[in-house]
């Protein structure tokens, strides 16, 4: 019996000091780390401002490529919300949904999920960094409140670990996301920024490699256009549409290009070289005169793009195109293929301040939306 009453007595003194240890821990918990990129502040923002590019700043589908996610409310901004569910325990289910956003200075998310704690909570601040202030330092802070339960408060001492390492590897995956971006501000660009639809078409085209130095690519641009008309007054078609130059290869020695310009039969409307798909295409025939004369007959099959209009030389259409490619790829378009622009103006032309383009990324078609 007095064995009994030691144990019991031992029991009450240590369950006593648990609870004492217990209410002595702090009711809530935090973890905060912190990345930095050179990345524009508002690239970085609308990165996170949404779950467009969700995998690219989470683990879950890293830890579990087989979890089902469920997207609902707005594509970005406090309302949209995603819901996950996972046979892996290190996943489970739960819930993010964004329930502050704060344009350049931080974004809020409320968490649900079966970790102990209430009131859970992932915020992203931004704060400007490094020389000139160019550079951002994005900081993770986890918040969670315990509140009288006392299992929580024990449990809570393994925020670092338990939630600490997730968030620091969630950094650095982030980080790697947004060296893939080019290092563009397109919210400060002066034209919309668009998903288009682009009609498949009859066009002909020419393969062009042509040196940078001493207007090379002008002079091998209006050569080939040359051979372009000769088959059209030949062959009894005529433009229906702007050319289209499709970027092939911009390397400081060269340019290699394709020249495409749309085409109809002469007499018919304006318009009718364009299609929903290549079958629909009126069928075109071509003849080819003169020696050494490059213009073959295409289609070009219908896609969706990214798009803007760009006024200024032609020569920094490809930093515009470096800007559709930042805007498609933070909110999670996928691009294939290689982007093309539709001159506006003749070739000689192409060089003046207030010569105008549009410029075009395909979307993957699998996924353009």
């Amino acid at each position: 019996m007095a064995r009994f009453l030691e144990f019991f007595v031992a029991s009450l003194l240590v369950a006593i000091l648990g609870l004492a240890v217990g209410f002595s821990l702090p009711a809530h918990r935090s973890y905060t780390h912190s990345v930095e990129t050179n990345r524009p502040l508002n690239v970085v923002f609308d990165m996170l401002n949404g779950f467009q590019r969700f995998n690219d700043w989470n683990r879950m589908q890293q830890i579990d490529p087989n979890v089902k996610f469920t997207l609902s409310g707005p594509a970005s901004g406090v309302g949209a919300k995603l819901e996950y569910s996972s046979l892996n325990p290190r996943v489970g289910k739960g819930s993010w949904e964004l329930i502050e956003s704060i344009p350049g200075e931080e974004i809020v998310y409320r968490l649900e999920n079966s970790a102990l704690g209430t009131n859970k909570t992932m915020r992203f601040r931004f704060d400007r960094t490094g020389r000139s202030q160019r550079n951002v330092e994005i900081k993770q802070r986890y918040r969670v409140e315990y509140g009288m339960n006392l299992i929580g408060r024990y449990a809570g001492m393994y925020v670092a670990s338990n939630v600490g390492d997730g968030i620091k590897a969630s950094l650095r995956t982030l980080s790697n996301a947004l060296a893939g971006v080019p290092r563009v501000d397109y919210t400060i660009y002066e034209h919309p920024l668009l998903v288009v639809d682009v009609p498949a078409q009859n066009v002909l085209k020419v393969d062009v490699e042509a040196p940078r130095k001493d207007d090379g690519v002008a002079i091998s641009m209006t050569n080939q256009l040359e051979w372009m008309k000769k088959v059209m007054t030949d062959s009894g078609l005529e433009k229906d549409g702007p050319l289209r130059i499709v970027t092939i290869d911009f390397s400081t020695e060269s340019y290699t290009f394709q020249m495409l310009q749309p085409v109809r039969a002469v007499g018919t409307e304006a318009g009718t070289s364009a299609a929903k798909t290549v079958a629909e295409l009126p069928v075109l025939n071509i003849t080819v005169n003169g020696d050494g004369n490059p213009v073959v007959l295409a289609q070009t099959p219908p896609m969706r793009a990214v798009n803007t209009k760009w006024v200024g030389p032609a020569a920094a259409l490809q930093r515009v195109r470096d800007t559709l490619r930042a805007w498609a790829i933070v909110r999670g378009y996928a691009l294939e293929g290689n982007g093309f622009d539709d001159y506006g103006v003749d070739i000689p032309e192409m060089l003046n301040p207030d010569a105008e383009f549009q410029a075009y990324l395909p979307l993957k078609a699998a996924e353009a939306p």
